[in-house]
């Protein structure tokens, strides 16, 4: 399971302030199969749908808009790389020991 997070309004994780909120998606992996080209896409869809979540979608189109939400997936990703990497690695170690 990978855990996405992101503070209101894309403000850094780690530097909340009393105001805001820290608001997370859970992404399941379990079931996927990470070591497959099947598996990856599977992956990165859940993560879009969770960004998406997370930090929703432009209502409308000015650059404060797109740069804030851009801001708000790359936080939220930045802060999952570690729980996906992890998890690839997991994957593939796992199917490579069964071999």
């Amino acid at each position: 399971m990978v855990l996405l997070a992101a503070a209101a309004f894309a403000m850094p994780a780690m530097a909340i302030e009393p105001g805001y909120e820290q608001w997370q998606v859970k992404v399941q992996t379990a079931d996927l199969d990470l070591s497959s080209a099947e598996g990856q896409r599977a992956l990165d869809k859940r993560l879009a749908q969770a960004l998406t979540r997370l930090c929703g979608q432009p209502t409308t189109f000015t650059r404060e808009d797109l740069a804030a939400l851009e801001a708000c997936r790359a936080e939220a990703m930045q802060s999952a790389a570690p729980q996906i990497d992890a998890a690839r690695t997991l994957r593939a170690v796992a199917v490579a020991s069964n071999r």
